[in-house]
């Protein structure tokens, strides 16, 4: 709302989206709120859509209640949004976010600091119970982490599950579930190493064996984590390493046809012409 300095328009009411009025003796100017819904661009669109599914993963990252990344209390969203740039983009509609609703993707980066990363991935092993005739093999999360490790730092296991539920005449048909484990040695299974690592054929590698590991609907994440002894001049300080989310869950991928940015850019409005 603007104050006019005279009267020389000489004019009083509503001009097009201004109305001038005079209110003790002085008049102002005041201009009205344009409703019209904004339309977005192709790219706009795509950055609104990660901005607002950064957010609701942020969201259950925090109700865990296990959240490690750089930059302290004050930064650590600013710097969780920055660097999850890389996953797929999935479009929902406007007031889908809203509820906290966050998808289970491939790549996004649970943790972040200066330690040295996990390498993992989602495969199987050979079952040793089974006989050389008839070979059996287990589900499977194969990392780089040797037992010299396991006694040197602690690791976290981050379980990510996408659940989905039917709620007729609603568009939230699932959420996301962040659960986390303490691994010791016997949450292992030593197995000869699969992975090109600086531990194939020195100390052997590890893995976690189990039928969760080829649940469709879960991801996985392996955190190490130190914590520096504290003292009186320096407070003590838990540092982790940087690492994202492997999983074989393709529910999200339904939010990235063409058919689904349609349907989101259609609550914003429409594309921009």
């Amino acid at each position: 709302m603007a104050r006019l300095s005279s009267d020389i328009l000489g004019i009083e009411g509503r001009i097009d989206s201004f109305t001038v009025y005079t209110r003790n003796g002085k008049k102002y100017i005041r201009v009205a709120h344009n409703k019209k819904t904004r339309r977005l661009t192709c790219k706009q669109l795509a950055v609104r859509e990660r901005q607002s599914h950064n957010n609701a993963l942020w969201r259950a990252l925090k109700n865990c209640g296990q959240v490690y990344m750089e930059g302290g209390d004050n930064t650590a969203y600013n710097h969780f949004m920055s660097i999850n740039t890389d996953s797929p983009v999935p479009y929902l509609k406007k007031l889908q976010y809203h509820s906290g609703k966050a998808l289970l993707l491939p790549r996004m980066v649970i943790s972040d600091g200066p330690l040295k990363p996990i390498n993992y991935q989602l495969s199987e092993v050979d079952n040793p119970d089974s006989s050389p005739e008839t070979p059996v093999t287990l589900p499977a999360l194969l990392t780089d982490l040797t037992q010299k490790e396991l006694h040197e730092d602690t690791f976290l296991l981050y379980i990510l599950q996408q659940k989905v539920f039917e709620n007729p005449g609603r568009d939230d048909h699932s959420y996301l579930e962040i659960k986390v484990e303490t691994l010791t040695m016997e949450d292992f299974t030593t197995v000869p190493s699969t992975l090109l690592t600086p531990y194939k054929g020195v100390d052997g590698t590890l893995a976690l064996v189990g039928n969760r590991y080829a649940d469709t609907m879960l991801g996985f994440a392996i955190v190490r984590v130190q914590q520096s002894p504290s003292n009186m001049l320096v407070e003590s300080k838990i540092q982790v390493s940087r690492q994202r989310v492997v999983t074989n869950c393709t529910y999200y991928e339904q939010f990235t046809t063409n058919e689904a940015i349609q349907a989101a850019a259609k609550s914003y409005g429409g594309f921009t012409k």
